[in-house]
C-alpha cells in the first residue's frame, strides 16, 4: 500500500453531529486562537460534550486543525463573518475532492451512503453522508443531492447569522443536465468508481505474510465488492 493510499485509508470521513460543529464555530468567534485544539479546549469552551473525539476528527479531516490539533490559517478565517463561508467552502471542496470528482454534489442519500460505506467506515456511512450534506450547507453551497433518503435539507446560514444562501456550486455542476441524469446511470458510475478506489487500496503481499493471510485479505476485499453488487 503506497503512502498516499494509506493516508487516504486512514482519513475516515467525519460523522460528528453538525450541531457540535456549528457550536464550535460560534464559540471561537470571540476567543483568541489557542495553541492547540484538543479535548480539554473543547471542554473549556463547553462544546461537543461527550462527542469531543468525533468533533476533533472532523476538524482534522477538514483541515481546520492539523493532526496534532494545531490551528491552521483557515481557523482564523472561520472566526470572521465575512470570510466564513468562502473559507469553509474551500476546506470542504479540498477535503472531499474525490467525492466531488465522482459527482458527490448531486448524489442521493443512498448513493452517498454507498460511497462512504466503501471509502470510509461502513458502520458510520449514514452519519458520514449526513455530515457531508450538512457541512456543505454551512458553506452556502447549492447541492443537487436528492432527498430520497431520510436526511432533511440543511440550513445554509453561517453560525450566528441569518444570511441568504449563496448561489452555489457552479464549479462542480457544469449544467442542469446533471440534475436530470437517470439514477441508474449515476449509480452505475458511482459503483465503478468506488470499486476502482477499493482495489487501489488492496495492499501488495508482503514477504512475512503467510498464504492464509493473503487469502484472507483477498476474501475480505471480494466480500466488499460483492456487497457493493448487492450479493450476499
Amino acid at each position: 500500500m503506497t503512502l498516499r493510499h494509506q493516508d487516504e485509508y486512514e482519513r475516515r470521513a467525519p460523522y460528528a453531529p453538525i450541531s457540535a460543529v456549528r457550536e464550535f464555530f460560534d464559540r471561537i468567534r470571540d476567543k483568541s486562537v489557542p495553541q492547540r485544539v484538543d479535548r480539554r479546549f473543547l471542554q473549556r469552551i463547553s462544546v461537543a460534550t461527550n462527542n469531543e473525539w468525533a468533533l476533533l476528527s472532523a476538524l482534522k479531516f477538514l483541515g481546520i486543525v492539523d493532526q496534532h490539533g494545531v490551528p491552521s490559517h483557515s481557523y482564523r478565517l472561520l472566526q470572521t463573518t465575512d470570510q466564513f463561508q468562502d473559507g469553509l467552502r474551500h476546506l470542504v471542496e479540498t477535503a472531499y475532492a474525490q467525492l466531488f470528482d465522482v459527482g458527490g454534489a448531486s448524489m442521493s442519500v443512498d448513493e452517498l451512503r454507498d460511497y462512504f460505506r466503501v471509502t470510509s467506515s461502513p458502520s458510520q456511512a449514514k452519519n458520514a453522508a449526513r455530515f457531508f450534506r450538512e457541512v456543505c450547507g454551512l458553506t452556502g453551497m447549492e447541492s443537487g443531492a436528492r432527498t430520497d433518503g431520510d436526511l432533511t435539507s440543511w440550513d445554509a446560514s453561517p453560525p450566528g447569522t441569518r444570511r441568504e444562501r449563496s448561489p452555489g456550486m457552479q464549479g462542480h455542476r457544469d449544467s442542469d443536465s446533471e440534475d436530470t441524469e437517470p439514477r441508474e446511470s449515476l449509480s452505475s458510475r458511482l459503483l465503478l468508481e468506488t470499486k476502482a478506489r477499493l482495489l487501489e487500496k488492496l495492499p501488495a503481499p508482503r514477504p512475512e505474510w503467510s498464504a492464509a493471510q493473503c487469502a484472507d485479505l483477498c476474501d475480505r476485499f471480494l466480500a466488499l465488492l460483492r456487497n457493493l453488487d448487492g450479493e450476499t
